[in-house]
């Protein structure tokens, strides 16, 4: 029984650390306006709700609203993609630490087809990140 106990006390306090590892987390964009400028992905960052009401791409105040509904920014920050392009173009998110310096990291991959699609992405990324775009 004690074994149970200590097996669950430490499945718990495993679930509980495992929840504050940093990562990029993909957000809901289904109700949100983009405005789609460029022909590549630029990252566009907020660390706060004033610097979301900043960013262009996000069309109006109901799609910034909904972007940081789902953010905390005390934790978090927003970065924000928009772009017109080929119907195969990619873009993943990765983060990496690299001395101590954590960089999430979009690799950008243009598609081959000529048809031209509006893109749209914004990610979750912890708060002392960087962001960074590579082709």
């Amino acid at each position: 029984m004690r074994h149970c106990a200590a097996l669950a006390l430490f499945l718990v306090a495993s679930a509980a650390g495992a929840g504050d590892k940093p990562s990029v987390r993909a957000l809901d964009l289904k109700a949100v306006k983009l405005t789609h400028a460029g022909n590549a992905p630029e990252a566009a960052v907020a660390g706060s709700a004033e610097e979301l009401a900043k960013i262009k791409a996000l069309a109006d105040a109901a799609g910034r609203d909904a972007v940081a509904k789902q953010v905390d920014f005390a934790k978090q920050k927003v970065v924000v993609f928009a772009w017109s392009g080929s119907g195969g173009d990619r873009l993943v998110p990765e983060l990496k630490t690299d001395g101590g310096k954590v960089i999430a990291v979009f690799t950008y991959s243009p598609g081959a087809t000529d048809d031209l699609r509006p893109h749209g992405f914004a990610f979750s990324i912890p708060k002392d990140a960087v962001a960074e775009v590579k082709k």
